[in-house]
């Protein structure tokens, strides 16, 4: 029986090696890969009885098959929890700005934005994209600036509540924030990111890139080459022959055994 050690975390995954005795060190792929070589070496060995065949017909090489492989773009799920978080939190901002949008229709406005911000960051983060985190940390520096500004006034924009709470406060909630998003984006995680941009975030850049009179973005020229090529890599539990895009790095299931491996 093969144990799920996708669903552990690396601290309890370190834990297994140390009480088998292996070596802990590594990232977490490798030291699934190790425990994984590890329970392949306990199971019982297969005994294999001869048996005696006519061959009626010239003898051919049988040839491999091989197998185009099944690329794992489900993020993380630390990137899927933290997009959740950043999903509710706009909900909330956007809740308050339409309990002051009747006395301050202005602020609101911009409250609401933010908000559609935060809901569109966290949407993005919890597909598995990059950007997602990006954007997100976008609308809280600016989100920080303007609690900074408002902070003596009752406003959707700070939490200042007209000057009631410190402004220490405010600087705490924001740079926590901003530390919890920014966290995956020093590579802690990057392995897990999908490659790319959201088509939906890809047409509004270039829509607004077409508006603008400045251009938004320096477009370079497409150095894929017209067809993708893929390599030929195998399993590292199976043996079995499998197709990878070229340059390809991250985890990948395995179509034959159903097991994750991660191509480098």
């Amino acid at each position: 029986m093969v144990m799920d050690y996708d669903s552990h975390t690396l601290i309890q995954l370190k834990t297994m090696c140390k009480d088998r005795g292996l070596r802990v060190s590594g990232t977490k792929a490798e030291v699934i890969i190790r425990l994984m070589e590890d329970d392949e070496s306990k199971l019982p060995t297969p005994v294999m009885v001869p048996t005696q065949t006519i061959q009626m017909h010239p003898q051919h090489h049988q040839v491999q098959p091989v197998t185009h492989i099944y690329v794992n773009n489900n993020s993380d799920l630390t990137l899927q929890l933290t997009g959740i978080g950043i999903l509710l939190y706009g909900i909330f901002r956007i809740g308050m700005a339409l309990l002051f949008n009747e006395w301050m229709p202005a602020e609101s406005f911009l409250a609401m934005l933010i908000g559609l911000g935060f809901i569109l960051g966290g949407v993005t983060t919890i597909q598995g994209y990059k950007q997602g985190l990006q954007l997100t940390l976008g609308v809280l520096v600016v989100s920080g600036i303007l609690s900074l500004i408002n902070h003596d006034e009752f406003s959707p924009l700070s939490i200042g509540m007209g000057g009631f709470w410190p402004v220490w406060l405010s600087l705490l909630c924001s740079g926590t924030c901003m530390i919890i998003v920014a966290t995956p984006l020093l590579g802690v995680a990057d392995s897990q990111f999908r490659a790319g941009s959201p088509n939906y975030m890809t047409s509004a850049i270039n829509t607004a890139d077409f508006v603008s009179p400045a251009p938004l973005v320096m477009k370079e020229p497409d150095k894929r080459p017209a067809t993708e090529g893929k390599i030929v890599t195998k399993c590292v539990h199976c043996q079995s022959k499998l197709k990878v895009p070229i340059g390809y790095k991250g985890r990948v299931k395995c179509p034959t055994c159903n097991e994750r491996f991660k191509v480098e």
